[in-house]
């Protein structure tokens, strides 16, 4: 269990909603809020939003990357944003369509270097073509080809979850009532909402605001760690990313309170 953050930042209103999180530079993060299609700064200086970028109209938007030059965000339909010249007053911005809609509900992007391809982790179906039971997928968007992945990079498996927090025959029965009383939000033990690679280790961090865990895969999909995260601390976590030197930064929609995020310092 992550016990206690080493800095814990305050959100005013505005950033209630948030529900992506990417590093920008040393002093600053990108935010974007599941209502409106603006890009906010974050300056872990100052602690307050220091610029906003509108690139679009209000909707569900869920997660932001920064990539070089470019920002990406994804909208939970699986539409991914590219977005150019922040630095200048005349925002470019270019809505790409993939195979992803919003049944598969997609809430997590992250950014994997080695093949220059986005993460986009579904928190709902988590099938295009095929089902696959029982699990969380995760797919890759080349932005060399602009193509999606047909068959997921990353398979998170319900059942292992379960066995490793070894729930119990009282917890396995209520998941599966509530997936009979309301299937199109499917098994509830763990649903992604962030995901991020680390810079140092490689290895995938996924985060579920459902479930209250923060699952990390190996490159080759392997489960390395399933962590519980502190409800007091983790009302509604929603977004994480890293800094090149492993500091880690989750984000958390107010959910009827304030808005944070935390830092977590890199400890090997």
């Amino acid at each position: 269990m992550i016990s206690e953050a080493d800095e814990e930042f305050m959100l005013k209103n505005e950033l209630r909603e948030i529900s992506g999180l990417s590093y920008f530079n040393d002093h600053s993060l990108l935010c974007v809020n599941d209502e409106k299609g603006t890009i906010y700064k974050f300056s872990l200086k100052k602690k307050e939003i220091t610029k906003k970028y509108k690139f679009d109209r209000s909707g569900d938007y869920e997660g932001v990357e920064v990539v070089g030059d470019q920002v990406f965000v994804l909208r939970s339909d699986g539409n991914v944003f590219a977005v150019d010249h922040m630095r200048d007053e005349d925002i470019l911005s270019v809505k790409n369509n993939t195979q992803l809609n919003a049944g598969n509900n997609t809430e997590g992007l992250g950014y994997d270097s080695k093949s220059n391809s986005l993460l986009i982790a579904c928190k709902g179906n988590p099938g295009i073509d095929e089902k696959f039971e029982g699990k969380r997928a995760i797919y890759k968007y080349s932005l060399d080809s602009n193509i999606l992945s047909d068959f997921p990079a990353f398979l998170v498996d319900q059942e292992r979850i379960r066995e490793i927090l070894d729930f119990n025959g009282y917890t396995n029965f209520a998941i599966t009532l509530l997936e009979s009383i309301n299937p199109s939000e499917g098994d509830v033990t763990f649903q992604p909402s962030g995901v991020a690679m680390h810079p140092i280790t490689n290895n995938l961090y996924v985060i579920g605001s459902v479930g209250k865990l923060l699952i990390v895969l190996s490159p080759e999909g392997e489960m390395l760690a399933v962590v519980k995260l502190r409800r007091s601390m983790f009302r509604q976590p929603e977004g994480i990313c890293f800094t090149p030197d492993g500091t880690m930064f989750i984000s958390n929609e107010g959910k009827g309170s304030v808005a944070t995020i935390c830092r977590f310092n890199y400890n090997q």
